[in-house]
């Protein structure tokens, strides 16, 4: 019998933005991956490269997201790279506690609560996307 996902992809995550929408499938697969090895019965210990692989997907794809909120004047950048910042040090916290207390779950619930909050995020700004200028603004391909 198929083991169910943890995060089903689903088109409301879509946020009409290619690269962000390819790293967000990207974060999923990972944290889904994590997911699977673990109902395989792998420990933690032997997961640490696809922990690695949800934390780098987390930095860079905060760095991405940064790079065009910067590009579109978001008035709040500090307090984005802050908090990207701050989520991918929380997750190392929450792996090295759930390795010394052998609780795997720990880490499946901080990324599922991670990943909703990032989507709440999202509806604030996403639409700043549209507004981007410079390099990583949108290019119109129809015209």
């Amino acid at each position: 019998m198929a083991k169910p996902l943890l995060i089903v992809w689903q088109n409301d995550f879509l946020q009409d933005e290619p690269i962000i929408d390819e790293q967000h499938r990207g974060v999923l697969a990972s944290i889904n991956s994590l997911h699977y090895f673990l109902q395989q019965g792998q420990g933690l210990e032997v997961l640490i490269p696809t922990i690695k692989i949800c934390m780098s997907y987390m930095m860079f794809h905060g760095s991405t997201e940064e790079g065009i909120l910067r590009a579109a004047n978001y008035s709040d950048i500090d307090s984005f790279v802050a908090g990207y910042k701050k989520d991918v040090a929380k997750f190392e916290e929450v792996c090295k506690s759930a390795m010394l207390h052998h609780e795997p779950e720990e880490v499946l619930l901080f990324l599922k609560k991670w990943w909703q909050q990032h989507m709440e995020l999202h509806k604030e700004i996403t639409p700043l996307f549209e507004e981007c200028k410079g390099q990583f603004c949108r290019l119109d391909l129809k015209n």
